[in-house]
């Protein structure tokens, strides 16, 4: 398909995506060259290359949009060190009601229990809140 830009300039032509893709598939069968193909459909070599090189950067971005999601493994480790210990004092006798507070944490397969005094309850959301981190 042709078309006038102005009338003092040369005709200007517009090729459809069918033509394009085409000419395209052509330049990648076996034995194909870009030079080759373009020449015989009468375009110049450097307008096939352009094609070539807009049609990689719409797959590229095509695949930036698309989000990748890799899957990783976690392992269930449990350190010594990062066990929350209750206060030095024993919390059944200290407070001589026996309020505790009983919690029961499981990941993966492991089961994590914690007793700890009302009192220290502060104590305890701190210790939980750095080890759920």
């Amino acid at each position: 398909m042709e078309r006038l830009i102005d009338e003092e300039r040369r005709l200007r032509r517009e090729y459809s995506a069918a033509f394009k893709a085409s000419v395209l598939q052509q330049t990648r069968e076996p034995g194909a060259s870009v030079a080759g193909v373009a020449l015989s459909h009468g375009l110049h070599p450097n307008m096939v290359h352009r094609w070539l090189r807009e049609q990689r950067l719409s797959r590229q971005q095509g695949l930036a949009q698309t989000p990748a999601f890799v899957a990783l493994p976690v392992a269930a480790v449990v350190a010594d060190d990062h066990v929350a210990q209750p206060p030095a004092t024993a919390p059944a006798q200290a407070s001589g009601d026996g309020q505790l507070i009983r919690i029961e944490v499981q990941r993966a397969s492991a089961i994590v229990k914690i007793e700890w005094p009302v009192e220290a309850a502060a104590q305890c959301a701190l210790a939980l809140r750095d080890w759920l981190r």
